[in-house]
């Protein structure tokens, strides 16, 4: 097993402030997991008495609090075919807005919550479509002791729109499956004895325009789309506070400054007080008034990073109430390099480079909820031993553990703004509306943790639209983190922090230097190795078919086994480890772990096998974040070429006469270009490559008649890609001392622009 036998304690327990009295729901014969496929070591270990039982919101922790947690009523509602309404135009229009107030007659069962309704560990696991609603009902009762105080109850995270009651009285109503939401519910509580809590949810999941992810009903799915989560999937609990009391808290560090800002949400002019520790000793107070901003100095401040995540903790009082909480001093920006190209800077000081996986965030048996927090820790963990610095966290929000679990070990997040369905989108003005409500609540959840750097609006052009304005609009919100306006796909030239290509061709390209005056060049997903691992698939039968090995620039290759694939990732990154010294800041491998039909992840989806082992990963990755290694030409770069658009296989003839072809540097004329050239070597190294500078396209190349390579500008789209393709001693040996003839047959996505090519010995 890849996860450390040692656990670290609990940050809320190394403080040693915090103590919880939770209140689990009693266990009841009746739960078992159901429909499982494929299960984790951890989800083998919940029971209805254990599930989710740490405090869920670890920057504004309360000392009181009862989870909700465990076995609920639950009632599916209307019919329960395949959708076949299609797309809902406006997923606003939620059928709970005319409501009648009626309840089920009758229940069908017991559900475990947090884990939504589909998931095998809910004990329920039955899809929800969109002609349905879902039920939930269960009691609780408040302790004496909060007795005076009002209740507030929270709820993690309910998907979609959801109405509670408590008691039988309207008390709260939410739309937004990705965002907590809370309501003060006193008035509603009976003087004493049991308490009853019910929701009705209403969830479109693709059928609809709200943010939804990558969900998909079945009778729906198109591509890489997975099992729903409808309904509650984050953990459930209630709070005494006094009637003055903190609603919310904002902490902005100011590196540069030596400062923490921090704004207390409550009755406006309340006074408020702060103490931030280092460790168990105080090294700062300050007092002001709840809505306006308290700037605490912090002597000679210890900053936070990946190599030393070393968080402050913060308590924070108004009148009778206090909550704890932690920040760390972390500055992020982009700024030149001594070279003038645009970097990453933590801290002031440049981020050699980034790498880390796409985290789809789902589970076999939890969904989107993880097992259990032990979980979601591991996976944190498991990144940490393979060498990575950073996550991107896809189309989907984690539970705020997870993230506070990034905070404590040290690992940079890249959050991606939660998508409407993929590109059926029909953006209203009432669907955009609420798909920015919910991304700013999004932004005010998160926006505490020092691990999170970057947002990233839109993805791959799903639902993308006014996306100058929507860029600009996240910058407001949150000046202190960097904005990726279009992750791949449809970047719009010059907006936001970051130029973010996606590349699964195995020699991805970057754009030629230079090209970026002012935003970092990452590639936001490529890689997607695929191995199956027999035992820990989703669907047993599954298999990977090998690639042939014909094509070294085979899209998203297949492998037989994690040997094999350790092999060809080594390869991999030695190849696009070049780019570094040419531009790139960062790189995101898709993906973490298998999920349901796709098997590119490092590790199995029931996180159970290190496809590759721990050891190797760490190995390779290590040499990411050290100088990037150089090139020297082994000949002048050719740039000129004899070129033809009739030429088609004769392309390759080496008996073909070309002397009468034109002889240019482009740009040419046609989709289908025919370039031949001689090249004088000096030498054949060991280690040698080709650099491409290529129009966006596929290419094959012949050396000396024979057949050596395809590789592709996938990445840059709007204009040329350079890429650096490290040469198997069995396509270098077609090369001699002295002149040697090359090949290229060009087949281009526009009109072919320029295509240069050179021959250059890599450093060791």
């Amino acid at each position: 097993m890849w996860v450390r036998s040692r656990r670290v304690v609990d940050l809320a327990f190394a403080f040693g402030f915090f103590s919880f009295f939770a209140m689990a729901s009693p266990v009841e014969n009746e739960w078992r997991p159901a429909g499982v496929r494929l299960m984790t070591r951890w989800g083998k270990q919940v029971t209805p008495a254990n599930a989710w039982l740490e405090y869920p919101r670890p920057q504004m922790m309360r000392e009181r609090w009862l989870t909700l947690n465990g076995l609920w009523e639950y009632a599916i509602e209307g019919e329960s075919g395949e959708w076949r309404g299609g797309r809902l135009e406006n997923a606003t229009a939620s059928p709970l807005l005319n409501w009648n107030g009626s309840m089920p007659k009758q229940w069908d069962g017991k559900i475990l919550v947090p884990f939504a309704i589909e998931s095998a560990l809910s004990g329920v696991g039955k899809l929800v479509r969109p002609n349905q609603l879902l039920w939930y009902r269960r009691t609780f009762r408040t302790p004496p002791e909060w007795k005076g105080s009002r209740i507030i109850l929270n709820f993690g995270a309910v998907d979609w729109h959801s109405i509670v009651l408590v008691n039988g009285k309207r008390v709260a109503e939410n739309k937004g499956g990705y965002v907590p939401f809370s309501v003060d519910i006193t008035e509603a509580l009976r003087p004493a004895g049991d308490q009853e809590l019910a929701l009705v949810v209403w969830d479109p999941t693709n059928a609809g325009d709200q943010a939804v992810g990558k969900q998909s009903l079945p009778e729906m799915r198109q591509g890489y789309r997975y099992t729903p989560t409808t309904g509650i999937w984050q953990t459930v609990w209630i709070e005494p506070v006094p009637a003055a009391h903190i609603q919310s808290l904002r902490i902005v560090p100011d590196v540069d400054r030596s400062l923490v800002r921090v704004t207390v949400g409550g009755p406006a002019g309340s006074l408020v007080h702060l103490a931030v520790f280092d460790g168990s000793r105080q090294v700062a107070t300050a007092e002001g008034r709840a809505g306006s901003e308290l700037a605490v100095r912090i002597p000679s401040p210890k900053l936070w990073s990946p190599e030393h995540p070393f968080l402050y903790r913060l308590k924070v009082w108004l009148g009778e109430d206090h909550v704890t909480s932690y920040f760390g001093m972390r500055k992020i920006a982009v700024q030149p390099d001594r070279h003038g190209v645009p970097r990453y800077y933590l801290n002031n000081q440049p981020l050699t480079f980034q790498y880390g996986p796409l985290n789809q965030g789902y589970w076999p048996d939890g969904g989107l909820t993880p097992p259990s927090d032990r979980a979601a820790e591991d996976e944190v963990r498991y990144l940490k031993d393979i060498g990575c610095n950073m996550v991107r966290v896809h189309v989907n929000v984690r539970p705020e553990r997870w993230y506070y679990h990034c905070d404590r070990l040290g690992l940079l997040v890249w959050q991606d703004f939660v998508c409407t369905r993929r590109f059926e989108s029909k953006i209203t003005p009432a669907s955009a509306r609420q798909w920015e409500d919910e991304q700013r609540r999004m932004i005010d959840a998160l926006r505490n943790h020092p691990s999170i750097i970057q947002w990233i609006v839109f993805n791959e052009g799903w639902g993308q639209y006014d996306t100058e304005r929507l860029a600009a609009w996240t910058k407001s919100c949150d000046p202190e983190r960097l904005v990726t306006a279009a992750s791949g796909w449809v970047d719009v030239q010059g907006l936001g922090d970051v130029r973010d290509l996606h590349d699964y061709s195995f020699f991805p390209s970057i754009p030629p230097p230079g090209s970026e005056k002012r935003r970092v060049v990452v590639l936001g997903e490529f890689g997607g190795f695929e191995v199956g691992v027999p035992g820990h698939l989703w669907y047993a039968e599954q298999q990977v078919r090998p690639s042939d090995g014909k094509e070294l620039d085979e899209r998203r290759p297949r492998y037989r086994d994690g040997k094999q694939w350790l092999e060809n990732y080594a390869r991999w990154l030695k190849g696009w480890r070049y780019l570094i010294g040419l531009g790139l800041s960062a790189g995101v491998y898709t993906q973490i772990s298998d999920v349901e039909h796709e098997l590119n992840g490092w590790l199995t989806y029931d996180r159970e096998v290190s496809k590759i082992p721990v050891v190797e990963l760490r190995r390779l990755h290590k040499l990411l974040y050290s100088p990037p290694p150089r090139s020297s030409g082994l000949a002048p770069a050719i740039r000129s070429w004899r070129w033809s658009a009739t030429a088609g296989a004769r392309c390759f003839d080496p008996a073909l006469d070309d002397a009468s072809w034109p002889l240019g540097s482009g740009p040419y004329d046609g989709k289908e270009v025919c370039l031949r050239a001689s090249v004088g070597l000096d030498k054949v190294p060991r280690n040698m490559a080709i650099a491409v500078t290529q129009p966006p396209g596929d290419a094959e190349l012949y050396l000396n008649g024979q057949p050596a390579l395809r590789f592709n500008n996938r990445g840059v789209r709007d204009g040329a890609g350079i890429s650096v393709i490290p040469l198997p001693p069995a396509i270098s040996g077609m090369l001699t001392k002295g002149n040697n003839r090359v090949a290229v047959r060009l087949h281009s996505q526009g009109a072919p622009a320029v295509f240069v090519l050179e021959f250059v010995e890599l450093e060791e």
